[in-house]
């Protein structure tokens, strides 16, 4: 009786993996995410990690086009930075970037992400002639896991930053990074 169980059990998974193995992966998702936020500045060799207060917040749309490729755009939220006691910040970015990876026949997905973004700085000390909206570089790495299960659902965990500089009227910029590690979930349409 527990060989037929267990004969049962792996027949179960074998089905299960092999519907997962023709799953077609294409498609529009959308989705949303929470994580913890962290910054770093630097100049002239000096690196200041401000204190971040608050939670990030993304919400993700995007179109996978097969295993390895799909584009999506985010907004994201960062929460409070504060870079000294009277100053702080409150970015926040819309990106668009590649996301590339490859789709396991188990539904795991490694993925990286290269991209752009439009950063607003958000911050309560306006600087006559300086704009706090600035151009980035979008990057990152996680890992997706789409079970067979949920059709069309999926959970990821990662870790994404932007990079860019502010001219700070020296002679050197400040090289910021603002990121961020997160877990999310989106459909699959």
């Amino acid at each position: 009786m527990k060989s037929i169980t267990t004969l049962s059990t792996l027949a179960a998974l074998l089905l299960a993996t092999n519907v997962q193995a023709n799953q077609d992966v294409s498609g529009f998702y959308l989705g949303a995410g929470v994580g913890s936020t962290d910054a770093e500045l630097e100049q002239d060799s000096h690196s200041v990690s401000p204190s971040t207060d608050g939670s990030t917040l993304k919400f993700i749309g995007g179109y996978q086009f097969n295993r390895i490729v799909a584009i999506e755009a985010q907004y994201t939220s960062y929460g409070k930075i504060d870079p000294s006691s009277q100053d702080y910040a409150e970015p926040k970015a819309i990106s668009l970037a590649a996301n590339l990876g490859y789709t396991f026949e188990n539904g795991l997905r490694p993925f990286g992400v290269i991209g752009l973004s439009s950063l607003d700085l958000n911050e309560n000390i306006k600087t006559p002639g300086y704009d706090e909206t600035t151009t980035a570089v979008r990057f990152g790495a996680g890992l997706e896991y789409t079970p067979a299960a949920l059709s069309g659902v999926s959970l990821r965990a990662g870790y994404e930053a932007d990079a860019f500089a502010i001219d700070a009227g020296t002679a050197s910029d400040i090289n910021v990074l603002i990121g961020s590690v997160y877990v999310a979930a989106s459909y699959k349409f």
